[in-house]
């Protein structure tokens, strides 16, 4: 099955996206949440949000599912919201908020594809 170059440039963004979450959610859990919240439960979260992304990247890209592009828009605008916060309180000083901002703006760009 020969597979357009802009759906392929999704994919790949999708997933860079997918590892720069995963490289913030570490670190923000390493700092931030690791006396709050057990490595388990934090696994647990970040590889079922990590399916859903994936489930949803693939319905998007290879059964042209609106319904899953327009989930994964508010998915993704739902997840700058706490970013947002932080630009607003502290700038992007800190690695958290580039890596956050990173990832909102290769999602964002990406869905209207």
């Amino acid at each position: 099955m020969n597979v357009p170059p802009s759906i392929r440039t999704f994919e790949r963004m999708q997933i860079v996206a997918l590892a720069v979450g995963w490289l913030n959610a570490t670190y923000t859990y390493r700092t931030v949440l690791h006396d709050r919240v057990s490595p388990f439960v934090f696994a647990t979260v970040l590889i079922t949000l990590s399916v859903v992304m994936l489930l949803l990247v693939f319905l998007i890209s290879r059964q042209r599912s609106t319904s899953a592009k327009w989930l994964l828009i508010v998915l993704s605008a739902a997840a700058t919201a706490p970013w947002a916060a932080l630009l607003r309180r502290s700038g992007v000083a800190d690695w958290a908020g580039v890596l956050g901002l990173f990832r909102a703006v290769c999602r964002s760009c990406l869905c209207s594809t």
